[in-house]
């Protein structure tokens, strides 16, 4: 995290400088940026993901002008369950928690979440590769989508722990 936290503190104003000294101020806006960090690294991860699609409705433009309409399901139900993942990802919850709410979301919490979310940089990278090497006229296109949704459902399975870490309850 120290790479998007340099940043974030490079890129304070003035006011925000003269802010840290009041009391209890400190603590808050750490949080505040550390939320913002994990934010930002999702929305990083989720763009990873927007090429996989891009890629998917290439080769189904490319099954199609073929004539080859056979594998046309299966990429449209691998289509779908990457923009739910890449949903998930980038809107997922940012770790708040009011004041009397029974779990209690500490900077601790917060860092770990950032680390769990910068795991998924690696498994999107994965997802992305396998996206990449699909083409319309592979005798294995088949096997190929079979092992691309396998692994965006991995991603979506790992991605619901992370609900895990914040309240300690899994789905």
């Amino acid at each position: 995290m120290a790479g998007i936290d340099e940043r974030i503190e490079e890129s304070k104003n003035w006011f925000e400088r003269i802010t840290q000294h009041i009391p209890g101020y400190k603590g808050y806006k750490q949080k505040e940026i550390r939320r913002e960090a994990d934010k930002i690294q999702r929305v990083y991860v989720a763009e990873k993901l927007a090429p996989c699609l891009s890629k998917l409705d290439d080769v189904k433009l490319d099954l199609i002008r073929a004539g080859n309409l056979d594998a046309l399901g299966e990429i449209d139900v691998t289509m779908r369950k990457l923009r739910t993942v890449r949903d998930r990802v980038q809107f997922a919850d940012y770790g708040y928690a009011g004041l009397f709410d029974a779990t209690k979301v500490g900077t601790q919490k917060l860092d770990e979440l950032y680390a769990f979310d910068k795991g998924l940089e690696t498994e999107a990278g994965a997802i992305g590769d396998l996206a990449g090497a699909l083409a319309a006229d592979s005798p294995s296109l088949k096997g190929d989508i079979r092992l691309l949704d396998d692994r965006i459902e991995a991603l979506d399975a790992h991605f619901a722990e992370r609900e895990n870490l914040i309240t300690g309850a899994g789905r």
